[in-house]
């Protein structure tokens, strides 16, 4: 039986959002930092201890719970959490296209909008990554879109997600004020309060936060002060205010120069028939210039991410990208052969010079990480003997990793590394008297370390080598 057509576009932008998303994996890319490792461990200590606040630190609960509930009904192998980030990219993606058809957009633009937004790079890579930018982003937009809809259902829908995104990102909660203030406007204007029911649900998301804040860390904005004595402890920004404030404007173009090149060149041949069109998208514009906003104001108080921090301008992207679907295939019907293939030509020119010129030249980024070595060393822990404690050395945040390949968060201990906010830890062990004191002290069952030297001490100290990946070494600890 033939699907009915809409039905059949949904399962072609989550097909081929999919397929983007085992290209990213194939090509080699596992994660942005460090951090994507953290947040598995974590969701992994939420699938053997439910809590509401499962990092106890400044991120944001929700991407735990998701993730931690998958864990806790298929496993804590870290493949968990990749299923659970892919299958958030294809859902994102998704609601896109429900976003785009909210307002109004063709079948053929939505269509077309959505395809672009799951495939331009960012939404491709954190389309796969373990983090919840592109969940988030795609909430963001839905909600927007869905803030003028005639269909309550809809706009109720929006306000019940944009708490979801208020509860997984902070790039959420400026939204959350535009959505109010618009829901204000209706009110007034329709003069029917249940306009404001949207924004209402909305703001249950902050505001659950702030009072969890109140009462387990005696602070509701604990968060500010975790997040700018962390960014104190690696030393801060010293460049004028000036330029920190205009850094997320020119990075909305340096980062994705493909798709706001072509945007500029379509956006100019719809400026030349009018600009009715662009009228449905007034409320995204306000509240994502609000999200904007908001961004600038992190980057001039020193809050903005340490890094990849142009990642939380996703959502203004998975908007350009509906745009741009939905202006391509309104001129292509509006404008006169000739002006098409000008307009065409344009477009593509301006995408090859961006491809090829911009992003070599102009595109940086913060480099990526694989962690691979390190989750296998703990799957190979766990496979020959899993529960029994694990002490891991690494000179950096790479234990993360090895937790998360062990799966078990409640026996999982490191040495060194650690967050510059605190005191420092010990560091690695320099004798085999202290990898003794160590073991001893923890009753460790497994040692992870790094590097030759590390090695020749904990075997010095009696340790039984078992397999080795890359720097790192895997080993039993003496006497077992």
């Amino acid at each position: 039986m033939r699907l009915p057509r809409a039905p059949s576009e949904l399962w072609l932008v989550a097909g081929f959002k999919s397929l983007v998303s085992l290209l990213v994996l194939a090509a080699g890319f596992r994660a942005l930092s460090d951090d994507d490792y953290a947040r598995v461990h974590i969701a992994q200590s939420f699938a053997q201890a439910p809590s509401f606040d499962p990092s106890g630190t400044s991120w944001l609960p929700l991407p735990f719970w998701l993730t931690g509930a998958a864990m806790a009904l298929l496993g804590t192998d870290p493949i968990v959490a990749r299923v659970v980030a892919v299958a958030s990219g294809v859902l994102g993606v998704a609601l896109l296209w429900a976003a785009a058809r909210a307002l109004g957009v063709g079948r053929q633009g939505a269509l077309l909008g959505a395809t672009i937004a799951a495939a331009f790079p960012y939404s491709a890579w954190l389309g796969v990554a373990t983090v919840p930018e592109l969940l988030t982003a795609s909430l963001i937009v839905f909600a927007l879109a869905t803030a003028a809809s005639p269909n309550p259902t809809q706009r109720l829908a929006g306000g019940v997600l944009l708490a979801a995104a208020a509860l997984s990102r902070y790039e959420a909660w400026p939204v959350v004020l535009g959505l109010a203030a618009l829901g204000a406007w209706d009110a007034l204007r329709h003069r029917d309060l249940r306009r404001l029911l949207p924004a209402v649900i909305a703001a249950l998301g902050p505001l659950s936060w702030l009072v969890s804040g109140l009462v387990r860390h005696g602070s509701a904005f604990f968060f500010v002060k975790r997040v700018a004595a962390y960014h104190a402890a690696v030393g801060g920004d010293a460049r004028p205010a000036w330029e920190r404030l205009l850094d997320k404007p020119i990075a909305l173009v340096r980062c994705e120069p493909e798709l706001m090149a072509l945007l500029v060149v379509l956006l100019v041949a719809q400026l030349s028939r009018g600009t009715a069109p662009l009228g449905r998208y007034a409320r995204v514009g306000l509240g994502l210039g609000a999200l904007l906003a908001f961004l600038m104001i992190g980057d001039v108080r020193g809050a903005a991410p340490t890094h990849h921090a142009e990642r939380t301008l996703l959502a203004c992207w998975l908007a350009s990208a509906l745009l741009v679907g939905d202006l391509a295939c309104s001129l292509r019907v509006r404008l006169s052969p000739l002006t098409r293939r000008l307009t065409t030509l344009g477009a593509l020119s301006a995408v090859l010079c961006a491809a090829l010129f911009a992003r070599p030249w102009y595109a940086r980024r913060d480099g990526f990480i694989d962690r691979s070595d390190h989750v296998e060393l703990g799957r190979a822990a766990r496979a020959a003997a899993p529960g029994r404690v694990l002490l891991v050395s690494t000179p950096d945040y790479g234990y993360y990793s090895v937790f998360t390949g062990y799966g078990s968060p409640e026996s999982s201990l490191a040495i060194g590394g650690g967050d510059p906010r605190l005191p420092p830890r010990q560091g690695a062990p320099a004798s085999p008297a202290e990898f003794m004191k160590y073991i001893s002290n923890t009753g460790a069952h497994w040692l992870v370390v790094t590097g030759d030297e590390q090695t020749a001490l904990a075997r010095r100290a009696g340790a039984t080598p078992w397999a080795a990946r890359g720097e790192l070494s895997l080993l039993r600890a003496p006497g077992l």
